[in-house]
C-alpha cells in the first residue's frame, strides 16, 4: 500500500504540473497582450508594480517597458527559455546578485531609464550568451570589477548617462568580443585607456560629453578595429601628435565642441583612412594651408560654429582630393571666402556656407561645373554687380530644375532665401524677388577705371618707345660724327653720303656742296671759339673736358682745317 501511495502521489503531481502549464498557456494578465505561437509577451504600460509570474513560462519574449517596478528579485527563474528581456522606464534600484542565474538563454537585457545605483560584483552571472546590455540612464556610480566576467560574448554595452568618474583596472577585461562601447554623458576624467586595452575588436566607441582634458601619447590603445570614435563636448584642448596613431582603421572622429584653438594638423595625418571629420564648435582662429594633410581619403568636413575663426588659408583643403561634402555655417567672423579654395577638391559636390559674415562671393571661389547644392542664405550681402553672376545662376538653376526630371543632376542653391542687407534701397529684399537692373554698379568707379588703365598704358608705351629710341639715336650719333672726322681729315666727301643716309651717285654733286656749306660755316664758328679759347691751352687742365674730350678733339680737327685763302676775324696770335 505505501508503495502504491507513493505511486499515486506522484502521479496526481504531474498531472497537476501539466494543468498549471496548460493553463498558464493560456493565462494572460490584464493589461498584457500574450502570443503563445511567438512566445512572447507585452505589458508595457500596463501599470505594473511587480513582475508578473503568471505568464507563460516558456516565453522567449517580454517586454515590461514604462511601468512602476523596482523590485526584480526572484521574479525571472520561472521563465528559463527567456532571451529577450526589456525593463526600461521603471524604478529598479538594485539588479540582486544571481538573480539572472537561471536565464542562460538571454541574449537582450535593456535595464535602461531606472534607478540603479551601482553594479555587484555577480550581477549578471549566468548570461554567458548575452550579447546586448543596456544600463543607460541610470545613476550608476561605481562598478565591481568582476561585474561583467560572464559576459564573455557581449557585443554591445552602453553605459551611458550614469554617473561615472572611472573605472577599476581590469573592468572590461571579460568583454574581448565587446564591438560597441558607449560611456557618453557621464563624468569620466581621462580616456580610460587600461580598461579599453582589453577590447581588442572594438569597433565604436563613445567617450563624448564628458570632463577629458586631452588625448596624451598613446591616449587611445592599438584598436586595430575601430572605425568610428565620438569625443565630441569634452573640454579638450590639446591632442598629442601620437595620441591616435593606433587606429589604423578609424573612419569617423568627432572632435566637435571642445576647447581646441587650432586645428590637430600632426595628430589627425595620422587617420589616413579618415572619412567622417567634425570640429565643429571649437575656437579656431584661422585654418592654415595644410591643416587637414594626408587626409586624402577624408569625404566628409564639418567646420561650422567657429565663431572665433576670421582667416581661411586658400591651400587648406588642398590634400583632400576625395571631398564631397563641407559644412561651415554660422562662422561669425568669416567675411570672405579666399579665392580658388575648393578648386583642389575634385569630387566637392556640397557646400555649406550659411549664417557667415560675408559680403559678396565669386564665382571663381566654387566649382559651379561640379557642384549639386550650394546653401549661402543668412549672409550679409550686399546685393550689386558683383553678385550678378549668382544672380543668374540661380535663375538658370530654377529652369532647369521645372525642365528636368532628375533634379539631383541639377544644382540646387538656397538663393530664395537669401537677403540683401545693402544698398540701402535693397536692404532687406529676397534675392529671389529682385530685377536684374537693380544689381549695377556705380558708373563713377567705372570710369575711374578706364581712366587709369588708359593713362597707364600710354605711360607704358611711350616709356618703351623712348627705351628703345635712346640706344639708336646714340648709334646713329656715333656713326656720324665718325664719318665726319673722315672727311674732315681725308677729305674723303664720298663717305659722308653714306653717313648721312644718302647712297645715290645722281646726288654726289649736291652731297658736295652740302659739305662745303658745312665746313664753311664750321670755319666760321671755329674761328670764334679759338679765338676766345687759344688751341694752346692744355684741356687737361678743365674736369669739365675731361668727360667729353672726343668733342674737344673734333673742334681741333676742325681748327686745323681751315682753309688757308680765308682770312680770320680776328689775328692769330702765336707766342714764341
Amino acid at each position: 500500500m505505501g508503495s502504491r501511495s507513493v505511486a499515486k502521489w506522484r502521479w496526481w503531481v504531474i498531472v497537476v504540473a501539466w494543468a498549471y502549464g496548460a493553463a498558464a498557456r493560456t493565462l494572460c494578465p490584464a493589461r498584457c497582450a500574450c502570443d503563445d505561437a511567438l512566445r512572447a509577451a507585452s505589458c508595457a504600460n500596463a501599470g505594473l508594480e511587480i513582475v508578473p509570474i503568471q505568464l507563460n513560462p516558456e516565453a522567449t519574449h517580454i517586454n515590461l517597458t514604462h511601468n512602476s517596478i523596482d523590485n526584480l528579485l526572484y521574479t525571472f527563474g520561472f521563465y528559463t527559455q527567456l532571451t529577450i528581456l526589456d525593463i526600461s522606464y521603471n524604478k529598479v534600484q538594485d539588479l540582486g546578485s544571481k538573480n539572472f542565474d537561471n536565464n542562460k538563454e538571454m541574449t537582450h537585457l535593456n535595464v535602461s531609464h531606472n534607478a540603479l545605483r551601482k553594479l555587484d560584483k555577480d550581477t549578471f552571472v549566468g548570461l554567458k550568451r548575452l550579447v546586448d546590455l543596456d544600463l543607460s540612464n541610470n545613476e550608476i556610480a561605481t562598478i565591481n570589477a568582476q561585474t561583467f566576467k560572464d559576459l564573455t560574448v557581449l557585443e554591445r554595452l552602453d553605459l551611458s548617462s550614469n554617473k561615472l568618474v572611472t573605472f577599476e583596472s581590469d573592468t572590461f577585461e571579460p568583454l574581448a568580443s565587446l564591438r560597441i562601447l558607449s560611456i557618453r554623458n557621464n563624468s569620466i576624467l581621462e580616456i580610460p585607456s587600461a580598461n579599453i586595452l582589453f577590447i581588442i575588436h572594438l569597433e565604436y566607441l563613445d567617450l563624448s560629453e564628458n570632463l577629458i582634458q586631452q588625448i596624451p601619447k598613446h591616449g587611445i590603445p592599438y584598436l586595430k578595429e575601430l572605425k568610428n570614435l565620438d569625443m565630441n563636448n569634452n573640454i579638450i584642448d590639446s591632442i598629442d601628435p601620437l595620441g591616435l596613431h593606433n587606429l589604423p582603421s578609424l573612419r569617423h572622429l568627432d572632435l566637435s565642441d571642445n576647447n581646441m584653438t587650432s586645428v590637430p594638423t600632426s595628430a589627425l595625418s595620422k587617420l589616413s583612412n579618415l572619412s567622417h571629420l567634425y570640429l565643429s564648435g571649437n575656437f579656431f582662429h584661422n585654418i592654415t594651408a595644410l591643416s587637414f594633410q594626408s587626409l586624402f581619403h577624408l569625404k566628409h568636413l564639418h567646420l561650422s560654429r567657429l565663431y572665433d575663426l576670421d582667416k581661411i588659408d586658400s591651400r587648406a583643403f588642398v590634400d583632400n582630393i576625395n571631398l564631397q561634402k563641407i559644412w561651415m555655417n554660422e562662422n561669425v567672423k568669416v567675411k570672405e571666402v579666399p579665392p580658388r579654395l575648393f578648386h583642389g577638391n575634385p569630387k566637392l559636390t556640397h557646400i555649406y556656407i550659411r549664417n557667415n559674415a560675408l559680403e559678396t562671393l565669386e564665382a571663381s571661389h566654387f566649382p559651379i561645373d561640379r557642384l549639386q547644392e550650394l546653401e549661402i542664405s543668412g549672409n550679409p550681402f550686399v546685393c550689386n554687380c558683383s553678385l550678378l553672376w549668382l544672380w543668374k545662376l540661380g535663375r538658370e538653376c530654377e529652369i532647369n530644375n521645372r525642365k528636368s526630371d532628375n533634379s539631383s543632376a541639377i544644382l540646387k542653391i538656397d538663393y530664395e532665401e537669401v537677403k540683401c542687407v545693402a544698398p540701402e534701397h535693397l536692404k532687406g529684399g529676397l534675392f529671389v524677388q529682385i530685377p536684374e537692373s537693380e544689381f549695377g554698379c556705380s558708373n563713377g568707379w567705372v570710369v575711374v577705371a578706364v581712366v587709369v588703365l588708359t593713362v597707364s598704358i600710354i605711360i607704358s608705351v611711350v616709356g618703351g618707345v623712348l627705351y628703345f629710341m635712346g640706344p639708336l639715336k646714340k648709334c646713329k650719333g656715333d656713326k656720324s660724327k665718325q664719318v665726319m672726322t673722315s672727311v674732315m681729315l681725308n677729305g674723303d666727301v664720298s663717305k659722308l653720303s653714306n653717313g648721312l643716309g644718302y647712297s645715290t651717285r645722281g646726288r654726289e654733286q649736291e652731297n658736295k656742296r652740302d659739305v662745303d656749306r658745312y665746313l664753311m660755316i664750321g670755319s666760321s664758328v671755329t674761328n670764334n671759339f679759338h679765338s676766345l679759347n687759344p688751341p694752346w691751352h692744355s684741356v687737361d687742365k678743365n674736369p669739365y673736358y675731361q668727360e667729353d674730350s672726343e668733342e674737344h678733339i673734333y673742334q681741333q680737327f676742325a681748327y686745323e682745317t681751315i682753309p688757308h685763302h680765308r682770312t680770320p676775324e680776328k689775328p692769330h696770335i702765336v707766342y714764341v
